[in-house]
């Protein structure tokens, strides 16, 4: 059956002779970022046809190599714009230009660092071109191409949130995820089955339900992620033998119990880190200069959540236990408008080690609000910038060691569904150690 190429083409499309084609050619590069004149960029979400010139692996001439769509620009310089290229869809052949004109596809070569946007009519003959000679085509078409399912502000933010969380998965364990590592449903289609309808209704639910999104593809190359159903993957790289588990706790035992979200296992240093997202809401800013500010104002709730998390320590007993942090347990705060202003992007926000929380809510250090309320912001609060926790986290000096993570492998063997076990361990964790009483040889450790 035929395509309508009236449908094919929604959005702008671009041609684009990339400096970057041949990552594409020969790393299959899924993402390339250009730098283009200011005044002839691809604007964002647009369709782009990449074209490589005179290479090696093709032979002389220029050749239609790629699709991809524009995701973002930024300013680079002077009259000078970078755009992200991602994803990228390669062609199963490369289309020499000259076969393409022939065949009445008029596309035109522009040179380096201008894209040349196609008539319309050119795009739809183009797209409807590829779609009748290459098999792959058609469905990266309708997968980029199709309107997406919207959800609610609440799933959205959880969304927006969840994709964060596995970004930061993915960048502790030194992983590159692909660049359509998340897809959104599609939306319901007039002709959609019912087992199609049933899929997407559970989905929904899923993503009402659960921190970690379903629609975390599973990926071939370097990068395998198994997805245990909505709330836990599995990062891993054959190559080097490296695991990490990512775990939504939401709404189960863990959470109830430990007042956490998420959990980081690093398999390799044996370490379990523990992180709660907290949202921050804009208001206005007590300062003299007045204006909007991002603040986490619900004092009962954090206390509520840090009495859940264990406090007791034990003095590490080999150099591969130490930890330059007490605490396992930190929180995320993060700006509570990602699902509308950052969906996609790494959200802003601040790592905060549960152990400071409760030494700044004792000594009034966060009552900042104009009437001495409690007021947690970017200004007044001592935290880890992503960089820098994921650097923390990827050489183990945060997390459980020793005993405490063993004791957690219990916890891990049924996902967390054993209440009993939950509160036994956390008791267990609250407990001084034989070396930490008095009299003991080795000096007794400060609690946190």
């Amino acid at each position: 059956m035929g395509h309508d190429t009236t449908r094919l083409i929604p959005r702008p499309m671009y041609v684009v002779r990339a400096k970057g084609a041949r990552r594409i050619i020969l790393a299959n590069a899924d993402r390339i970022s250009e730098v283009f004149d200011k005044a002839s960029t691809p604007t964002p979400g647009s369709l782009c046809a990449i074209v490589g010139q005179d290479d090696e692996e093709l032979g002389p001439g220029e050749y239609l190599i790629a699709l991809a769509v524009t995701k973002g620009v930024a300013g680079v310089a002077s009259g000078t714009l970078r755009a992200m290229l991602s994803p990228i869809l390669r062609l199963s052949a490369a289309d020499e230009l000259e076969t393409l004109r022939a065949d009445g596809v008029p596309i035109p070569i522009p040179p380096y660092f201008y894209a040349d946007r196609l008539e319309p009519a050119t795009a739809e003959g183009l797209l409807g071109h590829l779609r009748n000679g290459d098999p792959v085509v058609g469905p990266w078409l309708d997968s980029i191409l199709a309107d997406r399912r919207v959800f609610n502000d609440r799933v959205q933010q959880s969304r927006a949130e969840a994709r964060d969380a596995v970004q930061l998965a993915s960048q502790v364990a030194g992983f590159q995820l692909p660049a359509d590592a998340f897809t959104d449903s599609p939306v319901a289609r007039e002709n959609e089955t019912l087992l199609d309808t049933v899929l997407n209704a559970g989905y929904e639910r899923d993503l009402e339900e659960e921190l970690l999104p379903l629609d975390l593809q599973r990926f071939d190359g370097k990068l395998s992620v198994r997805q245990r159903g909505a709330s836990l993957a599995v990062f891993e790289d054959p190559a080097s033998d490296q695991r990490l588990l990512v775990m939504s706790v939401n709404k189960k035992p863990l959470e109830e119990e430990l007042g956490v979200d998420l959990l980081y296992w690093d398999e390799l240093h044996d370490a379990f880190t523990f992180l709660q997202y907290k949202r921050l809401e804009r208001i206005e800013s007590p300062a003299s200069d007045g204006g909007p500010e991002w603040a986490y104002r619900r004092k009962a709730e954090l206390k509520k959540q840090l009495a859940l998390m264990p406090k007791g320590r034990g003095l590490p007993k080999t150099a591969a236990d130490w930890r330059a942090f007490d605490t396992p347990f930190w929180f995320k705060f993060v700006r509570g408008d990602a699902a509308r202003k950052l969906d996609g992007k790494v959200l802003k926000g601040m790592y905060v080690p549960a152990d400071w929380l409760r030494l700044a809510i004792d000594d009034s250090a966060l009552q900042a609000g104009p009437r001495g309320g409690f007021r947690l912001t970017f200004s007044n609060t001592k935290y880890l910038g992503r960089s820098s926790f994921i650097q923390l986290l990827s050489r183990a000096f945060i997390g459980t060691a020793g005993a405490r993570s063993k004791s957690f492998q219990k916890v891990m063997e049924n996902l967390g569904t054993n209440r009993e076990l939950i509160i036994a361990i956390r008791s267990e964790w609250q407990q001084p150690t034989i070396e930490d009483l008095p009299g003991a040889e080795v000096p007794s450790a400060a609690p946190f």
